[in-house]
């Protein structure tokens, strides 16, 4: 990286970006519970954003570049250049480049024994035997720690590491000729066995009962109760519309001192934290070198701030800058039992969760549902869930526990009313 940064300071960048990324790896590759290949990998990654203003100083334009390992001075002064012919043509208005910080985030040791990780997540994953009607089809485990430099034309210079695992597992559940391959990709810091035992168990179950689902019936004022991953998706929602970016373009529905849930919604408190025990995503500064730091973006339904890159940031007046690391949602008013005891169709799996948060709709087509009278419940399959923000967010109910799915702590459940489902 210093090579490179002496020959960026005599190039005629107005600014440059240097973020440098190793990662060292284990892996392996499992089919059934048989072991089919294991791998370790150490790769470094070397990105170059240089920064080229208009001769009036008004516009700003930028472009990226990866400096591949053991490129020669002259390499780097000719990917240098072409960058910078790329940038001339980029007409942003100005925005400027992360300042040194007056004091540094906290850098925490991530460091881990990768061989031993890998060997922890195998010895779970062993221990889930095949049943009579499921069993493991394939599983490839990632055991990644990855360390991050950065720096700058103005002078910040700052290093950090982040450490992740990812399992990636395919289960077949079998009832008759009719057989059901469910996919699921656990990212995670920290998991216990028991916690990523009950997860795949959890996917056994989920094919025996779509194995026994009979088919979504019609229903254009459903009230929809969603669990499982699509929960995280649906809070997305929240994030995208106090983005700066949403904001500059004039696109967000969030504004500073107003509600956007209905008089009737639960109350809904949104932070942004920096880190969050289990989340892959937990980092002391983004990917300019912002520090990043916690943020309430939502309390009681009031829009108390914004957040997003430092380009859009300044469009936009703000004066300080953050990154979502992390999302936080305040549980809500009602238990889960509470929930279910009305009658209502719960989604637990869709093929994909979509959410537009321009056009404000989201829905997908169903895996696995449960309709239920309140007392009793029957699994269902096939048909599609269509809401859009505007009306669901009228009378927004969720659940007073909560979930963590990787970065996002939210609901166990919303409830949507008066939603369409399709089907039969």
């Amino acid at each position: 990286m210093n090579e490179l940064y002496d020959v960026l300071k005599t190039s005629k960048a107005s600014d440059f970006l240097i973020r440098e990324e190793q990662t060292e790896s284990r892996e392996a590759f499992f089919i059934g519970q048989k072991l089919d290949m294991s791998r370790a990998k150490k790769v470094t990654h070397t990105f170059l954003t240089v920064f080229v203003d208009s001769e009036d100083g008004k516009f700003r334009g930028s472009a990226e570049k990866e400096i591949h390992q053991g490129a020669s001075k002259e390499e780097m002064k000719k990917e240098i250049d072409q960058a910078l012919f790329a940038a001339q043509f980029v007409q942003n208005p100005w925005y400027p480049i992360a300042e040194p910080a007056d004091a540094d985030a906290e850098t925490p040791d991530t460091s881990r024994d990768l061989t031993a990780e890998l060997v922890k997540l195998v010895q779970a994953m062993q221990e889930i035997k095949a049943e009579e009607d499921s069993r493991v089809n394939s599983y490839e485990i990632f055991v990644n720690q990855k360390l991050t430099h950065i720096r700058n034309s103005r002078g910040v210079d700052v290093t950090f590491s982040g450490f992740d695992c990812e399992i990636e597992v395919v289960t077949n559940s079998r009832k008759d000729d009719h057989e059901i391959e469910i996919y699921k990709d656990l990212r995670f810091s920290d998991k216990s066995a028991g916690e990523i035992i009950a997860e795949v168990r959890e996917m056994f179950h989920t094919g025996r009962q779509r194995l026994n689902a009979v088919p979504t019936r019609q229903n254009e004022h459903a009230d929809v109760l969603l669990t499982g991953n699509a929960v995280g998706s649906f809070f997305q929602y929240f994030a995208m519309h106090t983005n700066a970016s949403y904001q500059y373009m004039g696109v967000a529905k969030a504004k500073i001192g107003e509600a956007i849930t209905g008089a009737d919604a639960d109350p809904l408190t949104i932070r942004l934290v920096p880190t969050l025990d289990g989340s892959t995503k937990n980092a002391p500064y983004d990917e300019n070198g912002v520090p990043v730091t916690e943020r309430i973006l939502f309390e009681n339904g009031i829009c108390r701030s914004y957040w997003g890159s430092l380009q859009h940031t300044h469009y936009i007046g703000m004066k300080d800058t953050t990154s979502m690391n992390n999302l936080v949602v305040e549980g809500g008013s009602k238990t889960l039992d509470e929930l279910r005891s009305m009658p209502h169709i719960e989604i637990t799996d869709f093929s994909a969760f979509d959410m537009d948060a321009v056009s404000g709709t989201c829905g997908g087509e169903i895996r696995l549902a449960y309709e239920s009278d309140g007392t009793t419940s029957h699994p269902t399959t096939s048909g599609s869930l269509s809401a859009r923000y505007d009306d669901v967010l009228k009378n927004l109910t969720f659940s007073k526990e909560t979930q963590q799915l990787n970065n996002r702590v939210v609901p166990c459940a919303v409830l949507l009313r008066g939603v369409t489902v399709a089907g039969e």
